[in-house]
């Protein structure tokens, strides 16, 4: 920092990562503007699953509170090829829905924090000593980190994402795995959060989600009620997408330029941390940019990098796993 003048950080995209990083930067120490072309996807998205060390990060920002949270951890049990194998819960986590966290998240944001709603096509041209890139799996920070990882990968999975308006039952929560299909369904709020996955070659997107049920009702055939009248129940409401991940990262900094959240380490979504590891980029960037210097930010990056990269590989076999179930 060059005397008293405040740093200059230009945050790409109004996500997860990048709201919770514009909530956590001192405004007396940064001068910060948050890029998000379309802050009305805000009010769409699917539930996420929070784990304790990114509760302790949203309480930080006092935005923990403002969330609706379960009296109780979810549980559930696995099953696999129709068989009952483990009834659990899940200490410590909560669901909550995403337009939820992002609407808490936005109230954390300090007034100071410059809102630009434009599209960045160009992170070079932003006049700002950092960039942080928090823009997703179709990063354009990206390719400034790592020029071999810029384009996301597409994998032969697609994905439904869907919410009931009435609480499941107990016995039918949990996640069902059977030969080429992946069905989860989670009690959130008053309602219930639920999700498919299964290899499919149908595209390009906009994914049609009546198509995509169809696939998936194909191979959901015997399968437990749960999973056969869910599916019977899409509509043109539910989200319908390709699953795409990032290249992997060695680092996810280069020069003036940083990546968070899904720009650094999109995978498949079986471990359910997306969300956590975004909150966990960001707060802990926070705190290394406040301490400053190049030290800082090589204990970001030893903290943050093998955990996110090893996670991204992981989810990835889980989700091989899941689908070549018995």
């Amino acid at each position: 920092m060059t005397g008293n003048r405040r740093r200059r950080i230009a945050i790409v995209g109004g996500g997860i990562a990048g709201m919770t990083l514009a909530a956590s930067l001192d405004p007396r120490l940064f001068e910060v503007t948050l890029y998000e072309a379309a802050p009305q996807r805000s009010g769409v998205g699917a539930a996420l699953g929070l784990w304790p060390a990114a509760q302790r990060a949203l309480r930080e920002l006092g935005a923990l509170e403002a969330l609706p949270l379960p009296q109780a951890p979810p549980a559930g049990a696995l099953h696999i090829g129709g068989r009952r194998l483990l009834s659990a819960a899940a200490p410590g986590l909560v669901m909550v829905q995403r337009p939820a966290l992002l609407s808490a998240l936005s109230a954390a944001v300090p007034s100071s924090v410059r809102l630009a709603q434009q599209e960045v096509r160009d992170p070079r041209v932003l006049d700002a000593d950092l960039v942080v890139g928090a823009d997703g799996v179709r990063s354009v920070v990206r390719p400034l980190v790592d020029p071999r990882a810029a384009a996301r990968r597409e994998t032969p999975y697609v994905a439904l994402r869907g919410t009931q308006g009435a609480p499941p039952h107990s016995r039918d929560v949990g996640e069902y795995w059977r030969q080429g299909l992946l069905f989860g369904l989670v009690p959130v709020g008053a309602g219930a959060y639920w999700f498919t996955s299964h290899r499919s070659e149908l595209g390009p997107e906009p994914l049609d989600p009546t198509q995509v049920a169809t696939e998936a009702a194909r191979l959901a055939a015997g399968a437990p009620p749960v999973v056969r009248d869910t599916l019977a129940r899409v509509d043109q409401h539910t989200l319908a997408t390709r699953i795409w991940v990032t290249p992997p990262l060695s680092r996810y900094t280069r020069e003036r330029y940083i990546v968070i959240g899904d720009a650094a380490h999109a995978s498949t979504p079986n471990l359910g941390r997306g969300a956590c590891d975004a909150i966990l980029d960001a707060a802990t960037l926070a705190r290394a940019l406040t301490r400053g210097g190049a030290s800082a930010r090589r204990a970001w990056l030893a903290r943050r990098v093998p955990p996110t990269q090893a996670a991204r590989i992981a989810s990835g076999g889980l989700m091989r796993l899941a689908l070549n179930a018995p």
